[in-house]
């Protein structure tokens, strides 16, 4: 396709007007990078990554991406694991689990990945018997809540349903079937390969880290802190990453020799559309 030629003065221009009540040392912060044709144009930020230290924000500063937009990586990692030999995506989920319920012998990796399942939400059942998806859950909880579902929510690899526990239980599998926790995985094959450095799969939210943004919410002059987090095996993989980890991620998304670009060709392979949404899957999470 036919590049347009971008005027990087009005490009700026445009950008500092749409941030312009955020370049402020009260507001949270944003770091902008614009691609085009692999290229970077221009790079801008704004605001704060901490407003309570005056730390501002930068393009090194390292962010949380949560839950539903970094589920991309888990995606990767499981294609990346059938391209290593250690797993198929078309593996039944009870081979790795088989105390799962008999009605869920059907259901593949692929099904976990589409949303396709039938398996119950787990935040969604914390909400309807303890009225918080802030509650814990340990690994063994959460597999009980599995095993003792009796009916499937939707038809196994042929309904759709978000559910959250379709990727707690592919990240157990993941490590399951490498025989690793997925956060020396995603390291190893993914972020240390790629020069990520300052990213990582964040195990515990307690940890200290490095030039770490903190997460505001609110209105302009009203922020508050971020504090609340969901925890359990299908929450706790948030993904620490930072704007300039983000441009060496997509150029291996740009890449067509690279091992993630073929990553995410065998995901769309299998991917089923979004009913509700047609001509969108979630394989590989929303921001995609």
């Amino acid at each position: 396709a036919q590049s347009i030629a971008i005027n990087t003065i009005k490009l700026d221009k445009k950008i500092d007007s749409l941030f312009q009540s955020y370049n402020n040392k009260n507001s949270p912060g944003f770091a902008i990078t614009v691609i085009q044709n692999e290229k970077v144009i221009t790079k801008k930020t704004v605001g704060m990554a901490s407003i309570e230290f005056g730390v501002p924000f930068s393009h090194n500063t390292v962010v949380t991406i949560t839950y539903s937009e970094g589920r991309e990586f888990i995606s990767i990692a499981a294609a990346l694991m059938e391209q290593d030999g250690i797993l198929n995506l078309k593996d039944k989920v009870r081979e790795y689990f088989p105390k799962l319920p008999a009605w869920s012998e059907p259901v593949t990796i692929q099904d976990l990945l589409n949303h396709s399942s039938g398996l119950c939400d787990e935040w969604a059942t914390l909400v309807l018997t303890q009225a918080s998806m802030g509650n814990r859950l340990d690994g063994s909880q959460f597999m009980n809540l599995l095993y003792n579902q009796p009916v499937p929510e939707v038809e196994p690899g042929k309904g759709y349903m978000y559910s959250n526990s379709d990727f707690g239980l592919l990240r157990l599998i993941l490590e399951k079937a490498s025989g690793e926790n997925l956060d020396t995985y995603l390291n190893r094959a993914i972020f240390t390969p790629l020069g990520m450095s300052s990213t990582e799969m964040r195990n515990n939210k307690e940890d200290v880290i490095t030039n770490h943004a903190f997460s505001y919410y609110g209105v302009p002059g009203k922020n508050r802190v971020w504090l609340s987090d969901k925890t359990s095996p299908g929450g706790n993989y948030h993904i620490l990453t930072s704007a300039n980890d983000l441009e060496k991620w997509a150029a291996a998304h740009n890449d067509p020799g690279s091992s993630i670009s073929k990553a995410v060709l065998r995901l769309k392979q299998d991917a089923r559309p979004i009913p509700v949404l047609p001509g969108t899957d979630y394989v590989l999470s929303l921001i995609h």
